[in-house]
């Protein structure tokens, strides 16, 4: 299991051994160092003690003399030898010294006599062709250096329960906040999307509670329009489907053929409108619930409102509004937005300036280009829109006082929804000729 409790405890421990290990290779090295120096200044000393006796007087001739060991000795005694040479003949021993010379050289060597490692320090008399020599065995070094070892680093090994159990607890103690916001969060419902108070939130920690504190926020907003959308829905949706009840009881009652031929028309459009405002609420719903889209986010303007403009020929041509589109033809017109969404904004621009201008009018599409920017211009011939209104008929249902047209109040609505997914800028002027509207949408050319 992925826990961050088990990954600082862990990395804590390796830590803390690690150190420990550090620690132990340091006391060795350092033990070493210390007890050589000690060791070799006590051969050079007692090399020079026997020096001075020597100047005394002679030695005398204990060559074939064993050491003997006094119960008021020390065991060490055995592992500390002289030898006293003249003219290459061995003069005087005492201790482990062997017949054959400790050493070769004034100074400090190292020799290895039967079998065991010995440092020997050599000091010549002021007599020529004599020599002093101290050995001492190196097993007294090694005993010394891991005795000094052991207790420089006992504690430290008794102490590893104790360390661990410390650490168990600070890192438990440390990650007391985060349970403590892991419980805040378990014990929320899904109606309590309120901030998470920040106060006694630790610092480490601040980043991710302020970008749960913003999700919730999000969330909060999404669901919220989430239920004003299905009251507004389910409110909309009731009027043409009582219209279309009443239409089809009429028709299903009628029993004079005109009155029922006229039903069963005012039925069909009925149907008509209820099926264009299910399409219109789809399309808001998704907008609103759309977060990632796999959909390419690139296309051209001008391949869009050439193919939107095409499509709504036939319904300006019923309508006997003259249609017609101007683009720059010698650019592409990239804008970061998916060709359905684009198709939309401009298919739900065209369909309610049809929709609000007279027989006989005309609506016009352009396409500017401009250096960091493009603009799409769609103006019609119609009443316009009173600068009272022209903010609110973005929101979702609304149709302004005395509208008689046909329609669900939604077509704007999905346009500003498109234009602030992708931060496009869209408002409503007045014409060069002081009637009419003007809908200017301007959109960031694609890098």
């Amino acid at each position: 299991m992925n826990s961050i409790r088990h990954r600082l405890l862990l990395s804590l421990l390796v830590v803390w051994v690690t150190i420990w290990i550090a620690v132990a290779f340091v006391s060795v090295d350092r033990s070493n160092h210390e007890v050589g120096e000690l060791m070799d200044a006590q051969l050079a000393q007692t090399a020079h003690v026997l020096g001075q006796i020597m100047q005394a007087g002679n030695l005398p001739d204990v060559v074939s003399a064993s050491q003997a060991l006094l119960p008021i000795g020390h065991a060490y005694e055995s592992m500390i030898s002289f030898q006293f040479w003249r003219n290459d003949r061995l003069i005087s021993r005492f201790g482990a010294a062997p017949d054959e010379p400790l050493g070769h050289a004034p100074g400090f060597s190292n020799h290895m006599i039967a079998d065991a490692l010995w440092r020997v320090f050599g000091l010549p008399t002021d007599n020529p062709g004599e020599m002093l020599y101290v050995g001492q065995s190196y097993a007294i070094r090694s005993e010394l250096i891991e005795y000094l070892t052991l207790h420089a680093l006992r504690p430290i090994l008794w102490s590893m329960p104790l360390a661990v159990l410390l650490i168990w607890l600070a890192v438990t103690e440390g990650l007391r906040p985060l349970r403590r916001l892991r419980s805040q969060i378990t014990h929320r419902s899904a109606d309590q999307l309120d901030p998470i108070e920040m106060r006694y939130i630790p610092a480490e920690i601040r980043p991710l509670t302020a970008a749960l504190n913003g999700l919730m926020k999000r969330l909060d907003r999404a669901l919220s329009a989430e239920r004003h959308f299905a009251a507004d829905a389910s409110h909309e949706l009731r009027t043409p489907f009582a219209a279309i009840r009443t239409h089809a009881q009429i028709a299903q009652r009628s029993k004079d053929a005109q009155e029922r031929n006229e039903a069963l028309a005012q039925l069909i459009c009925g149907i008509d409108r209820a099926s264009h405002l299910i399409s219109q609420l789809l399309i808001l719903s998704r907008l609103h619930r759309r977060g990632s889209d796999d959909e390419t986010t690139r296309c051209s303007l001008v391949a869009i409102a050439t193919q939107v403009v095409e499509d709504m020929l036939p319904v300006a041509r019923t309508a006997k509004i003259a249609l017609t589109l101007k683009t720059p033809l010698d650019e592409d017109a990239l804008v970061d937005i998916p060709p359905s969404l684009l198709a939309i904004l401009i298919g739900n621009l065209l369909d309610n300036a049809i929709k609000f201008t007279q027989a006989g009018g005309q609506v016009r599409v352009i396409v500017i280009g401009r250096r960091d920017h493009l603009l799409l211009h769609v103006l019609d011939s119609g009443p316009g829109i009173p600068a009272a209104d022209r903010t609110r008929v973005f929101d979702r249902f609304y149709r302004p006082v005395g509208q008689s047209e046909p329609g669900a109040g939604l077509g704007l609505s999905i346009v500003r929804r498109i234009c602030d997914l992708f931060d496009v800028d869209i408002e409503l002027l007045d014409t060069d000729s002081g009637s009419g509207l003007l809908v200017e949408v301007r959109f960031r050319r694609s890098a």
